[in-house]
């Protein structure tokens, strides 16, 4: 009896080392197993992240190319803009230049001609003399040296001046002044300016007569009571007294 239990223990025993085996065997194999799943799907991650990231990439890439270019585009467009800002800027800076020596071409022209306007004054009757005096009041006492004065404010008084002397020496004119005979009394007398080259004067009585005419020093008179007549009929022809044109031969100067 007791050696049929030594056999079946030992089986049992054989039995049980063998199963003990394989269930170690099972424990690896599921161990093993269990890693690889873990393996698998830590892969499956980081490609599924990876094909995330990739995407990300491409479309950080397209957007990035797109700003690139659209930058690129602005700068060329700056580039032109900063080209034709400088061309703009060398016309204007040369158009200034111009206008200035323009000016100061002009302020010097002004300044001779305001000049040559004051010495002019000196020969203008009397009666003109009045009419341009508020003009020639409103000029720079040094032409050269106008002050504030500019040149819109000066240009109008010597063109003023020159209208009105020029209409002035175009045309006859009919007066009435006050002469100062040689004797050195006045007389009140008839005027008739041929423009700003002579004038002939006769008092009312028709007994005082002569002429007169510019110098640089002002308008020069001479006593001729002989013209008396002439001067008269010239007087009355102006004045349309006399319905009948006559050729009267009265005295000239020539400067």
């Amino acid at each position: 009896m007791i050696r049929k239990i030594i056999p079946v223990m030992a089986l049992f025993a054989a039995t049980h080392v063998v199963v003990g085996q394989s269930l170690q065997q099972v424990d690896a194999a599921r161990d093993k197993l269990q890693k690889w799943v873990e393996t698998r799907q830590v892969i499956s991650k980081e490609r599924a992240d990876w094909i995330l990231q990739k995407e990300s990439l491409e479309n950080t890439k397209e957007l990035l190319k797109t700003e690139l270019s659209e930058l690129e585009t602005k700068l060329t467009e700056l580039d032109a803009g900063v080209s034709a800002s400088d061309t703009l800027r060398a016309e204007l800076t040369q158009k200034k230049q111009d206008f200035d020596k323009a000016t100061e071409s002009v302020r010097t022209s002004v300044a001779d001609l305001e000049v040559k306007v004051k010495a002019m004054a000196k020969l203008f009757p009397a009666n003109l003399a009045q009419q341009v005096d508020p003009l020639i009041r409103r000029m720079p006492a040094d032409p050269y040296k106008p002050g504030k004065l500019t040149l819109g404010e000066r240009l109008p008084n010597v063109v003023g001046i020159v209208n009105t002397a020029g209409k002035f020496n175009t045309t006859l004119h009919h007066l009435s002044e006050t002469v100062k005979k040689d004797d050195g009394s006045e007389m009140q007398v008839d005027v008739l300016y041929w423009g700003m080259g002579i004038a002939f004067f006769v008092d009312g009585g028709n007994q005082y007569a002569g002429y007169k005419y510019p110098t640089a020093n002002g308008w020069k008179q001479e006593e001729r009571s002989e013209l008396a007549p002439k001067v008269r009929a010239l007087i009355d022809m102006y004045q349309r007294k006399n319905p009948n044109i006559e050729f009267i031969e009265v005295p000239t100067v020539i400067r």
